[in-house]
């Protein structure tokens, strides 16, 4: 028989309580995380140790056999129907396991389900934002100095070796009322932009993982790449931020989130925020002076090797993320998000900035732009 004291809420959005049960699962060490169904598009039917989600926790077991089911400390629920539907979720629910809602897009993303619908249904979120329950971002400073603090740089490396172009783009997702495409629009008219994928002129050759050492190469040439996110919503900080330009030591000119978030949640000093300059044209004028001048673009890299002064949230990883809240959570602590759209959209869907809508075609209409520059010979 369950014993509930319930607590006040620390959310409007989802309530929290204590549970002190005979059906709770006991304490221990090891932990069975089971996906659901599907993980991009996939089934997954494997189990896998920590050693490959995370290494550093062996004994937490994901897997994609549903059979354990009832087993399960916690279920990851990422594929899932538009409208919740009660026969495609799980029929068992032990009082001990954790759902949780697992999405790397933003609100205004129209491939997000629809999460009136799913109020009520899930105990945990696991996103991008820094508030979640569990954090599975595109990259973070705490994993970033962790990897530099392996590595020997020296404070005085040029980071304009080897850069032989000026500003690079790529993009895919060609929809043309999107704010970067509104900005790229006229930026282009006063600066020399390469642009690779769909919506430009230019082909990284390769395929799978070879896409990705392609991409890394033709990045590393140039001295700026525009992470330009498709949305402008609280903490959206993508790849194209973390793994497309920082990871390869270019200077990201950035459009998406607030100046603010970038400047509490990406290393100190790295980047250009749009936000900053009056007009495309002010920006393109200011990356021309960068070009021209050395350790003016130099300094966009000097936190590399000056730890923060601010304290940034730690990250081990999303798959460490997870196993230690597993491993840390209150065993009698029970929690059920009762409006996840206002959580994840805002009160006001404040969290992100319209997008002008069309048609309901649009979104699959590949816009080009035809003012960049011609191709490169890049290798």
């Amino acid at each position: 028989m369950t014993h509930s004291i319930l607590l006040k809420p620390r959310s409007k959005h989802y309530s929290v309580w204590h549970s002190e049960s005979e059906a709770s699962s006991p304490i221990q060490n090891d932990k069975l995380i089971v996906i659901w169904r599907k993980w991009g598009g996939r089934r997954l039917t494997g189990v896998q140790k920590g050693r490959f989600y995370c290494p550093s926790m062996p004994e937490c077991v994901v897997t994609g056999n549903i059979s354990q089911l009832d087993k399960a400390d916690a279920v990851l629920f990422h594929d899932l129907p538009k409208v919740y539907s009660k026969r495609v979720m799980p029929q068992i629910r032990p009082p001990h396991q954790y759902w949780v809602w697992v999405i790397g897009e933003c609100p205004n993303n129209p491939n997000v389900i629809d999460l009136v619908s799913y109020s009520g249904v899930f105990n945990w979120t696991m996103t991008y934002r820094n508030d979640s329950d569990v954090l599975i971002n595109y990259g973070s400073v705490s994993l970033i100095y962790k990897r530099l603090a392996k590595m020997d740089i020296s404070p005085d490396k040029d980071y304009t070796v080897g850069k032989k172009y000026l500003v690079v783009w790529f993009v895919s997702n060609c929809y043309k009322y999107l704010p970067r495409f509104i900005y790229a629009t006229e930026l282009v008219k006063h600066i020399s932009v390469d642009v690779f994928g769909k919506c430009g002129k230019l082909v990284c050759l390769g395929h799978g993982k070879d896409q990705y050492n392609c991409s890394d190469q033709v990045i590393k040439q140039y001295k700026f790449y525009l992470s330009f996110e498709s949305y402008k919503c609280k903490e959206y900080i993508t790849e194209k931020f973390w793994r497309n330009a920082i990871a390869n030591e270019v200077v990201p000119v950035v459009l998406g989130a607030p100046k603010a978030d970038y400047e509490k949640f990406a290393p100190p000093g790295s980047f250009i925020h749009v936000d900053d300059f009056e007009t495309p044209k002010d920006l393109a004028d200011y990356l021309k002076i960068l070009d021209k001048d050395i350790e003016k673009y130099n300094e966009y890299f000097r936190w590399r090797t000056q730890p923060p002064k601010s304290i940034y949230p730690d990250d081990y990883g999303g798959w460490c993320n997870l196993c230690r809240k597993l491993q840390q959570v209150n065993p009698t602590e029970r929690k059920v998000y009762t409006d996840l759209d206002r959580w994840f959209a805002g009160e006001n869907y404040e969290f992100c900035e319209p997008v002008v809508q069309v048609s309901h075609h649009s979104h699959h209409v590949n816009i080009r732009i035809n003012r960049w520059a011609p191709l490169h010979h890049v290798p």
